[in-house]
This record gives C-alpha cells, sequence and structure tokens, in this order.
C-alpha cells in the first residue's frame, strides 16, 4: 500500500518505465572538439554489451570473432576510462541516449 511507503504508478507510468528499461543506449560520446571517441562499431559492441549479451553472442551478432570483440572491449574501456564490463553498462546508462540500438553485420570499423 502507499501509505507503507510503496510507490503507486499509472499504467501509463509503468508503460513509460517499461519502455525506458527495454531501451540500449546508443553510445555518442564526443570530446571537447566535437568529435565522436567511439567507432560506429565500438558503439553497437556497447549497445549489445547492455543488453547483456555476451561476448560470444556479440560476437556472433556481429559476425566478428571473439578475439576481435574482446580487442573492441579494451580499446572502448581505455576511451572511456572504464575497466569492465559492469562500468561500462553503468557508463552507457548514465551517458548515452536512449535510441533503440541500430548496427548492420559485417560492416567495418
Amino acid at each position: 500500500m502507499v501509505r507503507d511507503g510503496q510507490v503507486w504508478a499509472s499504467s501509463e507510468q509503468i508503460h513509460y518505465l517499461l519502455d525506458l528499461v527495454c531501451q540500449v543506449p546508443s553510445l555518442r560520446v564526443i570530446n571537447d572538439c566535437g568529435r565522436s571517441l567511439l567507432t560506429p562499431r565500438e558503439e553497437q559492441v556497447v549497445a549489445l554489451v547492455s543488453e547483456g549479451l555476451s561476448n560470444r553472442d556479440v560476437s556472433r551478432e556481429l559476425s566478428l570473432s571473439e578475439h576481435t570483440v574482446k580487442k573492441y572491449l579494451f580499446r572502448i574501456f581505455d576511451k572511456l576510462g572504464v575497466s569492465n564490463r559492469v562500468e561500462l553498462v553503468l557508463y552507457a546508462v548514465n551517458h548515452g541516449d536512449t535510441r533503440h540500438a541500430e548496427w548492420v553485420p559485417g560492416i567495418s570499423a
């Protein structure tokens, strides 16, 4: 009950929250000069990792080897100043916009 400290939300508010939770952050990280810090392929990797995909799943989705996915992740970690997947996802949630991720398998970065 609301009087017991629980939160009340309307159906519209619940749908809004569910939409936000279901969307994948699509990072557009730029430096002071307005240049993107991540390549389109790195943004794809971040979006898929943020969805909870493993390196193996990301490699299948993007038609890459697992080794290549690991290399992308290390470059992304270095560029964003994070040290693991959890920090990366938190960074994506806090700094990404909420558009659905878009990617085309087979593009090169």
